[in-house]
């Protein structure tokens, strides 16, 4: 890897990001015109012995999530939502670096690292384009905790330029204020936009490879201006010809804006202040891609109302995670069983479900020593519908599993 990256200012990171993040970062500042957001983002920290700092891929972002707290001035990651989504990207990662054998080519060793956390993206208010004073104060409490692996932060400050005309008015929002379109809360799947490309390999149990806990730096949380942080709310848009090498800049789809992005690092080492870091941005195709995030993460409220409809109807159910085809990402499957009866249903969910039917299977009620896993020996004694079991009407993103469920009782019977 190292081969293909320039040798740069050996006292910085070399920060190289695939174009999707680019992409990512400024829809979902675009989401939010007038409020400060953020995200998560996840990657390689590769560590070089002839550089100071290391190599830091960033290869995906996680959205905080429906809880976040979004103002003028203020913004708050949420809930636990982005550690569970990178919960989820860490064992599909770890499937894929088991997988790996003696013989697999070398284009494919080079990406067998740990996925870390890298950093926080943010979107500052007004023109400013660095972090603010209580960001730096942030990041420094962070990288010093003794009990967090993250010794380093990469933190692009993203900046918004509406592009004005002569007629136009100024439509700027005065703190605590933000136009009636900016409110529209967008759909996680809007967020979280993550395609899914990974080399070959719920139980919602802890995982044998268990994922470093995502302590999020949470860039802007709380965020006040500070006195002497720069701000001015009708600066212009800034000119690509003169911009600083740690920035760029790209106009939106729509022509309405220009957006901004000043990349940032700190470590453990250069603790007094935030650096400027030149991003290096790869094509998609030359960095791996995380798996896409399941439905009952992406669709909480789907999930929730599809194991009540289950449960109301006298169903137990258990859910986990398994490997059912032998290749990432992982499935949710539903082990489904109605008491007095011989026969536990097995729902088997894709990640992308609805859109996609799932696999249906039926085993028959079985022993379970202590030491053995209940799901597996489960699957291992069960049978999948024939096709001419399957049910006479087509799927859509409609139907429930509670339909399957009555049809599997209808197959079980005949």
């Amino acid at each position: 890897m190292t081969n293909h990256l320039p040798d740069t200012d050996r006292g910085l990171p070399r920060v190289i990001i695939a174009q999707h993040v680019i992409d990512k970062m400024v829809r979902g500042a675009l989401l939010y015109p007038g409020y400060e957001t953020g995200e998560a983002m996840v990657g390689f920290i590769v560590e070089q012995e002839d550089r100071l700092e290391p190599d830091i891929y960033i290869l995906d972002t996680i959205s905080p999530g429906d809880n976040a707290v979004r103002q003028w001035g203020k913004f708050e990651q949420g809930s636990e939502w982005q550690g569970d989504v990178f919960h989820w990207f860490h064992i599909n990662w770890e499937a894929f670096r088991e997988s790996l054998l003696p013989n697999t080519p070398t284009a494919a060793q080079d990406w067998n690292l740990p996925l870390r956390f890298v950093g926080d993206w943010h979107k500052q208010p007004g023109s400013m384009i660095a972090p603010s004073g209580g960001d730096l104060q942030t990041a420094r409490g962070m990288i010093a905790d003794p009990e967090t692996p993250d010794h380093q932060l990469v933190a692009p400050i993203i900046t918004l330029y509406r592009v004005r005309n002569e007629e136009a008015a100024d439509e700027t929002p005065e703190a605590g204020e933000v136009d009636a379109a900016d409110t529209a809360e967008p759909t996680l799947a809007q967020m979280v936009n993550i395609e899914v490309k990974l080399p070959p390999t719920l139980d919602f149990a802890p995982a044998e490879a268990e994922a470093t806990p995502l302590k999020l730096v949470k860039l802007g949380q709380d965020f006040e201006l500070d006195d002497e942080d720069e701000f001015d709310e009708n600066s212009p848009a800034p000119d690509p010809e003169n911009l600083p090498a740690n920035a760029l800049v790209r106009p939106s789809e729509d022509g309405e804006w220009v957006i901004r992005v000043d990349f940032w690092y700190i470590s453990r080492r250069l603790m007094r202040n935030f650096a400027p870091v030149v991003p290096i941005i790869w094509p998609d195709e030359r960095l791996p891609h995380l798996p896409e995030a399941p439905w009952h993460l992406m669709h909480p409220r789907r999930f929730d109302q599809e194991v009540q409809l289950l449960a109301e109807a006298g169903y137990a159910v258990d859910i986990v995670r398994w490997d059912a085809d032998g290749n990432p990402p992982y499935e949710i499957c539903f082990s489904i069983y109605k008491p007095g009866t011989h026969h536990i249903f097995i729902i088997v969910t894709p990640v992308d479900y609805p859109s996609e039917m799932p696999a249906l299977r039926v085993a028959p009620l079985v022993r379970v020593a202590e030491d053995e896993d209940v799901f597996e020996k489960l699957y291992q004694a069960s049978k999948p519908l024939l096709l001419t079991q399957l049910p006479a009407w087509p799927w859509d993103s409609k139907r429930t599993l509670i339909e399957l469920v009555w049809h599997l009782e209808k197959t079980d019977k005949g």
